[in-house]
């Protein structure tokens, strides 16, 4: 094939229920344009979550390989084989608020923020491993978490009405291989300070939940809100950590002082390379942190979000208002537009990923029919076909 596509997928941050809240799209590159676009599942809880951030809405993570290709939403994970057929639909109760994945041969690796958690399922739905920060106490002193080692815990992270009323301490955001291990990003660890002014501004809300009465004031995502806006009066921190394949892990990447989650993180040769959203660019840097170079996103706001590799020193990245690709080259350093993936002004692009030559040509209809069913039960275990 003398053309590379790619799979896209956006999140549309201010929806009415109802309405389309995201689309997977598939992308030329070399005629840049879309050559098919489908609106994504929706959430059953969708209702439930009023967060106008993002909360269960759009499409998520993108990965795959030769055999396969896996698509996110907030809580199932979409398995498709060579041919666009869907061959399974994979969730547990720890996916809520599903982020980026990694596929790999023997399953998938899962970033569920709501959950703090980064898992990894095989293809038959199987919990293969699981890690949090929770189980590192170095780690959780040294992002000033200690205190929240013994918080509140659901037991499913997809329904929002069973959420505590504090969650996503670290809102891991991002996964990818290095050859230690896994680079996980940690896109938004709020200070401590920032967690006193969250719970101080959230006790109304707590009181009325103690007694039993349920407002959209009281919604754990409305809490969460808050965090953000705690932020814009102490620092908050991006985070990049090392889960090696032996020994604990340990941070390689900070920023400090953002008010908005940074994205994704990949190790590219020597240097590691995210996006800083808060800054509105993407930035590479040496893995010892020796020097770093930076090139700017433009947009209104740019929202920089979804990174991919297209070959030497270039990446592919993603934006908001307008929802547009775009081609990074850092050894220019330069950024050209590609290619406006829609209109409306708060769609912005999520996941990017480049399709295997070996996948034929997609259906019309991408999700398989059991997939739209509206049913308010997510399985827990997972479906295969």
């Amino acid at each position: 094939m003398n053309d590379t596509r790619l799979l896209v997928s956006s999140i549309i941050r201010i929806t009415e229920p109802g309405e389309r809240s995201g689309s997977v799209r598939l992308v030329s590159l070399k005629e840049r344009r879309v050559l098919a676009d489908w609106p994504i599942p929706e959430s059953p809880f969708r209702a439930y979550d009023p967060n106008p951030r993002g909360g269960l809405r759009g499409g998520r993570g993108i990965s795959g390989d030769g055999e396969r290709l896996v698509v996110a939403v907030t809580d199932r994970l979409f398995v498709f084989n060579r041919e666009w057929r869907q061959v399974g639909e994979l969730s547990h109760p720890l996916l809520g608020q599903v982020h980026d994945l990694l596929v790999e041969p023997d399953g998938v690796w899962v970033t569920a923020s709501a959950s703090d958690m980064v898992m990894k399922l095989g293809w038959d739905g199987a919990v293969l491993r699981t890690w949090s920060w929770r189980e590192d106490p170095a780690l959780a002193r040294e992002l000033k978490l200690a205190d929240a080692l013994g918080g509140a815990l659901s037991d499913d992270y997809r329904d929002p009405r069973r959420l505590p009323a504090f969650f996503d301490f670290v809102h891991v955001n991002g996964v990818a291989r290095c050859p230690e291990g896994l680079l996980v990003s940690f896109g938004f660890v709020p200070s401590r300070l920032s967690r006193r002014i969250q719970a101080l501004t959230d006790l109304p809300g707590a009181l009325l939940r103690r007694l039993g009465r349920g407002t959209r004031k009281t919604r754990a995502s409305s809490a969460f809100d808050l965090r953000f806006l705690a932020s814009s009066f102490t620092a908050s921190s991006w985070v990049g950590v090392l889960l090696p394949d032996q020994g604990p892990a340990r941070v390689v990447a900070r920023q400090d002082g953002i008010l908005r989650p940074n994205h994704n993180l990949l190790r590219h040769r020597d240097t590691l390379v995210y996006n800083d959203t808060h800054n509105n660019q993407v930035v590479q840097q040496a893995v010892d942190g020796s020097w770093k170079r930076q090139v700017a996103i433009p947009g209104d706001p740019p929202f920089v979000r979804g990174l991919a590799p297209l070959g030497g020193n270039r990446f592919l990245v993603g934006s908001q208002r307008p929802a547009a690709l775009y081609d990074v080259d850092f050894d220019s350093p330069r950024c050209e537009r590609l290619l406006e993936l829609g209109t409306h002004r708060h769609e912005c692009v999520y996941g990017i990923h480049v399709v295997p030559d070996c996948f034929g040509e997609p259906p019309e209809e991408l999700w398989a029919p059991a997939s739209q069913a509206n049913d308010a039960r997510p399985r827990n275990e997972a479906r295969v076909a």
